[in-house]
């Protein structure tokens, strides 16, 4: 990898990702991508490595309801009951909701609303809970069910290339760089209308 780094003159990296881009959106190889890339206004999908919470029992790995506090039930309020069927087919099936393992794994976090933009220190502020543990490393890419679902709707009504949340004009292409940040405010909210605390009354 070091070679790779070197004949591309770029300094090494700790972490290696590939993104798939559509072939009018290439850029050249060296480019620094700045935070500017995501537009607030728009919905992001975020991955990452969930906080592992070790061995788990059923009540909080699945939810289940556990057994009755009182009349008869001895030492067994949280266990998971039964497991099994009869001979036939004697056996447990595969994928039965059983104590084991609990987080730890990569996920993925769909549709969070990116509320605001800071270009100075490289930061995407974005609405929702974004998994992982902190100072996790974290991958964030448009969101794709979103931008499916407003092309489709747009396509039924004839407009095509209208695929962005409304009032969003467009997004940085082919992407947002450092020195489009440089031309642009250090800090860029989306609209206040959007943004709004749900939970205080409006006048």
């Amino acid at each position: 990898m070091l070679g790779h780094f070197k004949k591309a003159g770029v300094p090494p990296k700790r972490i290696v990702k590939e993104f798939p881009v559509t072939p009018d959106a290439h850029v050249p190889v060296g480019t620094t991508l700045s935070a500017v890339h995501f537009v607030p206004g728009q919905y992001v999908d975020v991955i990452a490595k969930s906080i592992g919470k070790g061995f788990q029992g059923t009540m909080k790995r699945w939810n289940f309801k556990g057994l009755r506090a009182s009349h008869g039930v001895s030492i067994s309020h949280r266990s998971a009951g039964s497991i099994g069927a009869h001979q036939d087919p004697g056996r447990v099936w595969p994928g039965k909701k059983m104590a084991g393992r609990l987080g730890g794994e990569r996920i993925t976090t769909q549709n969070l609303y990116v509320v605001r933009v800071d270009s100075d220190l490289d930061l995407i502020y974005v609405r929702g809970c974004v998994p992982g543990v902190d100072d996790a490393h974290v991958m964030v890419r448009d969101a794709k069910k979103k931008m499916t679902q407003l092309a489709q709707h747009n396509s039924a009504k004839g407009a095509f290339e209208k695929i962005l949340p409304k009032g969003l004009l467009g997004l940085p292409f082919p992407a947002g760089t450092k020195e489009l940040a440089q031309a642009l405010p250090p800090v860029i909210a989306a609209p206040s209308a959007r943004v709004s605390n749900p939970f205080v009354p409006r006048e």
